[in-house]
C-alpha cells in the first residue's frame, strides 16, 4: 500500500514540476488597412493543451469632443455576452478615471513599479515583425513621413527592449507608397513567452505587496469592481 502511495506522490510531484516548468506563449497580430482595423491575441499554455483567443477592440479617432471610438466583435472571445458587438467611446473623462485608478493601485501596492519591471524582465520576445506602408499624396511629405516612422519605430522597439528580453532581431519595414491619395497600412506580429512557474510566483509576490499596504486589498477591489471612487483634491 505504501508503495502505491509513494508512486502516487512522485507522479503528482512530477506533474506539478512539469506544469511549473511549462511556458505561457502568446502571439499578437495587429493589422490596419486604411479604415479596417484588426487585432487578435492568442495565448497557449500547458504545452499547448489550453488555447485562448481574444479579439482586441478596433479603435478609431472620431473627434476631439467624442474622443476615441472602439468596436469589438465578441463572437470569438472568451467572455461572450448577449450582444455580439460591443462599442463605445474613450473620452477625456475615461482617461482621467484611468489615470486616477493607476494612482490608486500604486498607492495600494508596495513598490508596484518595481514588481512590474521584475516581471517584464522575465518576458521573452521570440518574434517581432512590423511593416508599414504610407502615402501622404505628396512625394516630399511621403519621404519625410517615412523617415519619421523609421525613427519612431526604432525608438519604441529600443525602449521596449529595456524592459523585456529580445531573443530575436526585430524586423522593421517602412515602405513609401507613391500615390496621389492618402494611404496608411501597417501590420505587426509579436510572439513571446514567460515561465508559468515564475508568473505564479510573481502573482503571489504581488498579492503579498498588496497585503503589506493598509487598505491595499480594498483599493484593488474598488478599482476592478468598477465602483466609483472619490477623486482626491
Amino acid at each position: 500500500m505504501w508503495k502505491w502511495i509513494g508512486i502516487a506522490v512522485i507522479v503528482i510531484i512530477l506533474l506539478v514540476l512539469a506544469i511549473l516548468l511549462s511556458r505561457i506563449r502568446w502571439k499578437l497580430d495587429i493589422a490596419k488597412h486604411d479604415n479596417d482595423d484588426r487585432a487578435h491575441l492568442e495565448i497557449r499554455f500547458l504545452y499547448g493543451l489550453i488555447k485562448i483567443n481574444y479579439d482586441i477592440p478596433a479603435i478609431l479617432i472620431a473627434s476631439l469632443q467624442k474622443g476615441l471610438l472602439y468596436r469589438l466583435d465578441r463572437n470569438k472571445n472568451i467572455h461572450k455576452t448577449d450582444a455580439s458587438v460591443d462599442s463605445g467611446n474613450i473620452n477625456a473623462d475615461k482617461i482621467k478615471q484611468f489615470i486616477h485608478d493607476v494612482r490608486v493601485l500604486l498607492k495600494g501596492t508596495k513598490a508596484l513599479h518595481r514588481w512590474l519591471r521584475h516581471t517584464l524582465a522575465h518576458v521573452m520576445i521570440s518574434k517581432m515583425e512590423w511593416s508599414t506602408n504610407i502615402s501622404l499624396a505628396d512625394a516630399a511629405y511621403t519621404a519625410t513621413s517615412t523617415g519619421v516612422l523609421w525613427g519612431l519605430k526604432t525608438t519604441l522597439i529600443g525602449y521596449a527592449s529595456s524592459f523585456v528580453r529580445m531573443n530575436c532581431t526585430p524586423k522593421l519595414f517602412v515602405v513609401p507608397y507613391w500615390a496621389d491619395r492618402l494611404r496608411f497600412t501597417t501590420t505587426l506580429t509579436c510572439e513571446g513567452n514567460i515561465s508559468l512557474g515564475y508568473l505564479s510566483f510573481s502573482m503571489l509576490t504581488l498579492a503579498y505587496r498588496i497585503w503589506r499596504v493598509p487598505g491595499g486589498p480594498e483599493a484593488w477591489r474598488r478599482v476592478f469592481s468598477k465602483k466609483p471612487i472619490q477623486h482626491e483634491g
